[in-house]
């Protein structure tokens, strides 16, 4: 019991405290925000690389803060993914990447309705993104997925949580489009 105590006012005397922010690459990412009047917390943040460079900085945000790769694709709850571009990409490059996600990660029974989503998705990505671009990628249940490049929406809204799921998958699934980039937001998730 004495123990317990002592424990106790350890934990009083030193609370944890959790940072206001992450900085990745000279991003920062909050630790919480507010979007649509929901307030979101940061699951993590880290690096998408492709041959060696640095291509963006990537702030995940859900409203539980879940860890939990499974729970971040499949919760019905409002999510954020901020892409911070570190490198001018190009519209096709980025299109021709995602259409290559997507193609990894359609489920072989996917709906039509799924597929042409996948396609007005894609097809929206016409500008290219030169560096301190950002791209917020927006799901809001009941309504859907939506983009925005700085601060201006592209492209119409994506309903549905087939096509949110399919989009997270493509981050937090088991095969990743980006193992660096997942293991950075659950290394920073893990360390909060």
């Amino acid at each position: 019991m004495k123990l317990s105590w002592m424990f106790t006012a350890f934990i009083l005397a030193f609370p944890v405290v959790l940072p206001a922010q992450v900085t990745v690459k000279g991003k920062n990412y909050p630790a919480s925000l507010s979007v649509e009047g929901r307030s979101l917390k940061l699951v993590g943040a880290g690096v998408r690389k492709k041959w060696g460079f640095s291509v963006y900085a990537m702030g995940a945000y859900t409203e539980s803060g879940s860890c939990d790769p499974e729970h971040i694709i499949a919760a019905d709850e409002a999510k954020l993914l901020k892409l911070d571009f570190l490198r001018d990409v190009s519209a096709e490059k980025f299109r021709s990447t995602m259409d290559k996600s997507f193609d990894d990660h359609m489920p072989a029974d996917a709906s039509q309705e799924l597929k042409d989503q996948r396609a007005k998705f894609v097809q929206s990505l016409t500008e290219d993104l030169a560096e301190n671009t950002s791209v917020e990628i927006l799901y809001i249940p009941g309504r859907g997925t939506s983009v925005k490049v700085n601060d201006r929406q592209i492209g119409g809204v994506h309903g549905g949580r087939a096509f949110q799921r399919l989009l997270w998958d493509i981050y937090f699934g088991p095969k990743t489009c980006c193992e660096g980039l997942k293991e950075g937001i659950l290394e920073t998730c893990a360390s909060k």
